[in-house]
């Protein structure tokens, strides 16, 4: 994408928000239901590019379309209550005779770049709220699923359409990454939102200083497993959160510290509840562990098991790479320098440590610099509610495993996860301006 062409976005993206931006929530919620219809018509074929192009088994690419129609209702809900917040003056002293209303304002056009592992629904988390908010929208997405992007923006173009909403109101961008940072430094877009690696968030920034900049990092999710619990059940809860979609979740269980009194009985239940998950052929309805994104990072994180391994690494549960297909892999006995230990695995690998005491989990499970997501296992309320302080993340589960989401709801992280929430109406909190509006009486 050239400059001409980067520019030519922009400008089409500031006439569309100025046709916009006055729009009543009315019109707003209407070309969100009417993309809400055209999604329900492409949810089949939708589902099968997302298996084709990022490998996601069949059944979570459906789950996924159905997220995100869930996301479009809460940003149609959202809409519907968002904008204006009445405050209190009469309960002021000195404010007698006035009325005040703090009101939200579009910020401008946003930029919107997302990732290859939920190519649809966190599209949708960004671009629905953004639309919803009174901005208009350019979306980067991600270049591993071209097809699946154009036909998730040709759904949004037909409500347009249907609608007669401004032309350019969401503009699809090429896959290039340095015509995007181009595209995200130019004075007409207001803010960028980006999911992503953490890499490339702390490079946007740092060249993005002083620009509306919301960022959804990695994480390395932990969780804390106390004694008492019924470990079959923790267990088979925990497993899919570990390796379901080849673990290529930013949320997913990662670190499992289990108390050494429940140890003997939760590794082997762990183990079996991971075996029991189907492994193969995204196609297959049946499969819930398909293959990574490319031969090239199941090759990497096939290396880095050889790499744990040969440092001392007890191998609990592994299988034979076959290209991007990598099978599951549990270790126990990692350094806490270790990668799959301090790092985002972003793969089925999960690491299992054995703890003395729920509060020695909690302290290890905190020592990290990330900071999205965090659960907690136990019957003692006094230790949840211990979790709740100790686990520093944007999102603390209790008795519930890291990847729990619901779509209406708050999600973000801290620290080297990111900043800000997602969830409809929290992201149109990042796409707007406050402005507090007072009136005094009439002199």
């Amino acid at each position: 994408m050239g400059a001409k062409v980067w520019d030519g976005l922009a400008e089409d993206a500031q006439r569309a928000f100025s046709a916009w931006s006055d729009a009543s929530r009315l019109v707003r919620r209407r070309v969100l239901e009417a993309w809400l219809e055209q999604l329900a018509v492409i949810r089949a074929e939708l589902a099968l590019e997302v298996t084709r192009e990022t490998g996601k088994p069949i059944t979570l690419a459906r789950g996924e379309i159905g997220r995100a129609e869930a996301t479009l209702r809460a940003t149609i809900e959202a809409v519907a209550a968002f904008g204006e917040e009445a405050v209190p003056y009469d309960l002021m002293a000195g404010a007698e005779g006035c009325r005040a209303v703090l009101r939200r304002f579009p910020l401008g056009p946003v930029l919107a770049i997302t990732p290859f592992n939920f190519p649809v629904n966190l599209a949708v988390h960004k671009l629905a709220p953004a639309v919803g908010a009174g901005c208009s929208v350019i979306w980067k997405p991600c270049p591993q699923a071209p097809h699946t992007s154009r036909l998730l923006w040709e759904s949004f173009e037909a409500a347009r359409l249907q609608v007669a909403a401004p032309v350019h109101l969401m503009q699809l961008a090429g896959p290039d990454p340095a015509a995007a940072e181009e595209l995200a430094r130019d004075s007409r877009i207001a803010a960028v939102s980006f999911t992503g690696s953490e890499r490339v968030g702390r490079h946007l920034e740092k060249v993005l200083a002083g620009k509306r900049l919301l960022l959804e990092l990695g994480g390395n999710g932990a969780v804390v497993v106390d004694a008492g619990v019924d470990a079959v059940a923790v267990a088979r809860q925990i497993a899919p959160a570990a390796v379901a979609g080849a673990g290529q979740s930013c949320s997913k269980a990662q670190r499992i510290y289990v108390h050494r009194d429940l140890w003997k009985a939760f590794v082997p239940a762990f183990v079996e509840a991971v075996q029991a998950l189907p492994v193969g052929d995204p196609m297959d309805p049946a499969t819930v562990v398909g293959p990574v994104i490319d031969e090239a990072t199941a090759q990497r994180v096939d290396e880095g098991l050889d790499r744990a391994v040969a440092a001392g690494a007890e191998v609990l549960l592994r299988g034979r790479r076959e290209g991007a297909l990598l099978p599951p892999a549990i270790l126990t006995g990692l350094a806490e320098d270790d990668p799959f230990q301090c790092e985002e695995a972003f793969s089925p690998v999960t690491v299992l440590t054995c703890v003395d005491s729920f509060a020695e989990g909690l302290d290890r499970a905190a020592q990290t610099r990330f900071g999205l997501r965090a659960s907690a296992y136990s019957r003692d309320q006094r230790n949840l509610r211990l979790a709740e302080s100790k686990l520093r993340a944007g999102g603390v589960l209790l008795n519930l495993p890291p990847t729990f989401r619901l779509d209406g709801a708050p999600f973000g992280g801290v620290r080297a996860s990111g900043n800000g929430f997602e969830g409809p109406r929290w992201a149109m909190e990042g796409f707007t301006e406050g402005r507090l509006i007072v009136e005094g009486p009439a002199l």
